[in-house]
Parts: C-alpha cells; structure tokens; sequence
C-alpha cells in the first residue's frame, strides 16, 4: 500500500461522525473526511468553538482531516438562482467552507453534485461553474483544492471541467455511485476521467448504496482497485459504507465488526 492513506468518512462510520477521530485511530486508518453539517443546524462544523474541539481530537488521536464535505448540497441546489433563499444559503456555505477548510487544515474541498445539486440543464450547468470558479479562486487563495463529485459521463464532467477553467479543481471519484445509480461501467469512468481525479476517492458497495461489505455488490470494487493499481494510484482511499445503517448492519451484531472486516477488505485487494 505504497502511498496510500486509508480513512473513512466520518459520516458513515458508527454514531454518524461522533466521536469519529477515536472510532478511525482504534481500528487504524490514517485520515477522515469531514461533513460540513446542516443548514439547519447552523453548520457546526463552521464555528471556531467546534473547530477547536476538532483540532483536539486531531491532536489526541493522530488522524488526519482530508477533506471536508459539503453535504448540504444534497438538500440545497448549489445552482440556486439569484433572488431565491437558497442561493443566499449557497454562497454563504460556500465562503464559510473555504474559511474552516483552512481552519482545519483540510487540504480538499468536496462538493456533492447529486440530489438538489445535480445537473440537469443548460443553466444548471452554468450556475454550478459559477459557483464552482468562486470556490476554487478562493480556495486557491489558501493553496487548497475543489473537487466535485456527481454522477457525469466523462464527456459531461469535461464540459463542466472546461467551464470551470481552475488548476484546482478536480473530480472526486467514488467507486460504486456510478454503477448503483446509472448503471455505469466505472471503470470506464476512470478510463475518461482519470487525469482530472483528486488524490482522493470513496469506497463503497451493495445492491443500494453503502449497504454491503466491499466487494459484495455488482459494481466491481475488485476490478476498480485492480484498475486503479495498474495505474499507480496514490492518495487516500475512504470507507463511505453505512456501518450502523440498514440495511449493512444486519450482517453483523457489532457494526464495529463490519469496518473491521471491510478494512481487512480493502487492504487485502490492495497487496
């Protein structure tokens, strides 16, 4: 496992990000990504009385933070025209991401494309690459990065890639939300969009998203590592299957078992 960090995202582990740097040091990854949280709750993550807490927990058990989430984009259209509540909420989150990544040393910014913030038009697409160059000039302006991650063929996410027109921006790639939501071939993913990739990647399987051990599911786990070896991948691979969640946690009475073995997983299609 030549240069590469194993982690998770804090959002999938047990307790759904509590306690999340103990849970990741006790079973031996190297690094989290963290979600930014909810609008509704004022993004906690956002608020230096919480980013100290973060830190400390960094500090106390030696887990690196990779990168943070925007998961609220989920539920807010990034693409939010002007005029509209949520295109405020958009701009602000946006702005306040740049400030905690840099906060919290976290070196990617992730930006979810599924959801509300899916392109579906024209003007979607434009609206997002507005947000998009907003976000990587400023992320820049700390020396960090911007990648999304969507459900785009490798034509449509080099239309966006081209729109967006930044040095930092990439694609964030994940293993199974290709196959599982469009049918897919991943690896033909990577075959288009390799070059543009983070160093960064999710990991996940099953008939339904996150609901099964890697390798379990039909979108090729196996086949995507082995793909990924024989062009010298390095950076950090993240464990986003949802331990304590239907319907993966029925295959086990502890879900700590689960991570366990899906680590045991991953390291053994590394080698």
């Amino acid at each position: 496992m030549k240069n590469i960090k194993l982690g998770a995202c804090d959002w999938a582990l047990p307790g759904s990000g509590l306690y999340a740097a103990q849970i990741a040091a006790s079973v031996g990854l190297d690094a989290l990504s963290l979600k930014i949280g909810l609008y509704e709750n004022d993004y906690p993550i956002t608020h230096p009385e919480m980013q100290k807490i973060y830190l400390s927990e960094q500090q106390k058990y030696g887990i690196e933070y990779c990168a943070i989430a925007l998961n609220d984009f989920d539920n807010i259209p990034m693409h939010a025209r002007e005029g509209t509540k949520e295109h405020d909420i958009v701009w602000d989150l946006l702005e306040r991401a740049v400030e905690t990544a840099h906060a919290l040393d976290v070196q990617i910014i992730q930006v979810p494309g599924f959801a509300a913030s899916e392109v579906k038009t024209e003007e979607d697409m434009e609206h997002s690459a507005k947000a998009f160059r907003w976000l990587c000039d400023k992320a820049g302006d700390y020396g960090l990065s911007v990648a999304g991650e969507n459900l785009m063929t490798p034509t449509e996410f080099t239309k966006l890639y081209e729109m967006v027109d930044r040095k930092n921006f990439y694609l964030y790639f994940d293993s199974q939300n290709y196959n599982v939501f469009r049918g897919y071939d991943e690896r033909k993913i990577l075959e288009g969009l390799y070059p543009k990739m983070c160093n960064q990647l999710h990991v996940k399987d099953g008939t339904e998203m996150s609901g099964g051990l890697l390798g379990s599911g039909p979108s090729g786990f196996h086949e995507t590592i082995r793909w990924l070896m024989a062009h010298n991948y390095t950076g950090y691979i993240l464990l986003e299957n949802y331990y304590d969640q239907l319907p993966l946690r029925t295959q086990a009475e502890n879900p700590y078992d689960l991570l366990r073995e899906d680590i045991r997983i991953l390291c053994n299609a590394l080698q």
